[in-house]
């Protein structure tokens, strides 16, 4: 019997998401790369320095952490992250236990959303693909640990599965990965509004036809909507 997660990375590419391999666990294995580069390209696009503080939601095998951690000054990279043993796969197969002792990059494994755990207030949080498998409870208690985590001035980085509710009802439904709960605008534009945040849809591509919203605890602080919606640019396939 195969070890799924032996498998190289040519080997897994053809694995469904939630597959028990490192790439294929966090999403398509097709679009692991693609979706390293989208998230820290957005970043870059709203202003991220390597001396800011970022706190990756969710951040499975370091499929960001392995752009992040190496751009990112020493201490300057945390991960919230259940599953321990895709972190451990990402340095392993991914960045390299140099990284890890250069960066010192932090991370904790509790499945409650609980941005408090690092003693720090970021000036990112990315939650990539969190919210659009999981109802309005889970998404409510992350964006309400989200606000005090925020240092002045801070941006929140997050995506829902954005059109006409059906399927799973977002009132009830938990944890459903890989499938997707979809979310109406108007209960995303609420949960936001209700965490006492503000936010602002964003343009900017995905490649899972999530739509990206940014959102901040002080309203200054947020980029104009032209601009985001300026950031509306299909990247070209190779």
């Amino acid at each position: 019997m195969t070890d799924i997660r032996s498998l190289s990375v040519e080997e897994a590419a053809g694995l469904h998401a939630g597959a028990d391999h490192y790439r294929a666990f966090v999403g398509p294995p097709g679009r692991f790369d693609l979706m390293s580069s989208a998230q820290f390209a957005l970043l870059h696009m709203l202003g991220l320095r390597d001396s800011h503080r970022v706190l990756d939601l969710g951040c499975g095998s370091l499929r960001l952490g392995r752009l992040l951690i190496p751009y990112l000054k020493a201490g300057g990279y945390f991960g919230i992250e259940p599953e321990a043993w895709l972190v451990e796969e990402g340095f392993a197969r991914e960045l390299g236990e140099d990284a890890r002792r250069l960066k010192s990059p932090r991370f904790d494994h509790n499945a409650d959303y609980d941005c408090s755990v690092f003693g720090e207030q970021f000036d990112f949080i990315i939650a990539q693909s969190i919210f659009s498998h999981t109802g309005v409870a889970a998404g409510r208690q992350a964006l309400n640990a989200f606000r005090p985590a925020l240092a002045e001035g801070g941006l929140v980085l997050a995506n829902w599965l954005v059109g006409t509710e059906g399927g799973f009802d977002p009132e009830t439904a938990s944890w459903v990965y890989p499938e997707c709960v979809i979310h109406s605008p108007e209960r995303v534009e609420t949960l936001i509004r209700e965490a006492g945040l503000h936010g602002r849809r964003c343009g900017w591509h995905h490649h899972g036809g999530l739509s990206w919203y940014v959102l901040a605890r002080d309203s200054w602080a947020l980029p104009g909507q032209a601009f985001l919606d300026s950031l509306a640019i299909t990247p070209l396939e190779r």
